[in-house]
């Protein structure tokens, strides 16, 4: 999945697109002028995909509510912290219908949200941004699974994020490469929603780009089979995967970030730029056996069978 400048898909991308070099394309809102125009541009990138005989693209947006919004005006009206204040998942499933519908008029068929991270204090990042439904893992749980629900009855794919959790961080892991160091036991609670979503049907589960050496300490976990692992054996998601945006900092250049986290067993790596070097270095390393044939069509049948289930 990639992203790309200005409010048309420029000619090279459409190309990439249409040799099946890629299968997602994330907006941003320097992409989003009206609804209009996105409709027309995820036309053009789905025509694209049509052209190759590709599936459909996953053409994603974060639109979570609050300050995390690609479409300025759109869904959902309330925060997650509003909507938890609430007391009433429901208010979380009608937010994140109205949500799925808006964005399904514009095209865009995947939501990078909900945020699932359990927030330990006031002082965290997610907390402080108005991200999190809270700090009571079951209320995470409930609003989210409702929000997704409703997302997902729209016909727009949800993504739990940021696994395995960062609700005690301090600084946004998109500025800088973040450590986390509890017990695997203070962690687990950070897992429920996951556990909850996992069973009810969630789309896609991205893995943050913190580290958490409680389960790996040599990587962080968008890059960690063990935390693969973790979520896929423990947590029981047998979903598809995605990374958060590789060009967060990793401690390792966004190409080798890319193998790293296909080698891993993710399903899904996310850039924010075009990535034509991160695509090229790793077709090289799937050439080369650096990752393994299993794990690639472990992960194009996983992203095949999403892609089926989308409304045409």
């Amino acid at each position: 999945m990639v992203g790309f400048s200005g409010t048309t898909p420029p000619q090279s991308l459409r190309q990439r697109i249409q040799n099946g070099t890629v299968g997602g394309v994330i907006l941003f809102s320097a992409n989003i002028q009206s609804v209009p125009q996105t409709r027309t541009l995820a036309n053009q990138l789905q025509a694209a995909a049509r052209a190759g005989g590709n599936p459909p693209l996953l053409i994603a947006v974060d639109q979570e509510g609050g300050s995390i919004r690609r479409f300025s005006s759109a869904p959902p009206d309330l925060s997650p912290p509003q909507m938890a204040a609430s007391g009433n998942p429901s208010v979380a499933h009608k937010e994140g219908k109205k949500t799925g519908r808006a964005l399904s008029s514009a095209g865009v068929n995947v939501d990078l949200a909900p945020v699932v991270d359990v927030a330990t204090s006031p002082q965290t990042f997610i907390a402080r941004q108005g991200r999190s439904f809270g700090g009571n893992p079951d209320t995470v749980a409930s609003f989210a699974d409702q929000f997704t629900k409703g997302l997902q009855q729209a016909g727009v794919l949800a993504t739990a994020k940021h696994f395995p959790g960062v609700g005690s961080a301090a600084v946004d892991t998109d500025n800088k490469l973040e450590t986390i160091n509890a017990s695997r036991r203070d962690l687990d609670a950070a897992l429920r929603p996951y556990r909850h979503l996992a069973h009810s049907g969630v789309g896609m589960v991205m893995l943050s780009t913190a580290i958490f050496p409680a389960y790996d300490s040599s990587a962080p976990a968008a890059l960690s089979r063990p935390v693969q692992q973790l979520l896929r054996r423990d947590v029981g998601f047998q979903g598809v995967t995605i990374t958060d945006a590789l060009g967060s900092p990793t401690g390792m250049s966004t190409a080798k970030a890319g193998v790293t986290a296909a080698k891993s067993g993710v399903d899904i790596v996310l850039f924010t730029n075009d990535a034509t070097a991160e695509s090229a270095t790793l077709r090289d390393a799937a050439g080369r056996g650096d990752v393994s044939r299993k794990n690639l069509e472990s992960s194009y049948k996983r992203i095949a069978a999403l892609k089926q289930s989308l409304k045409p």
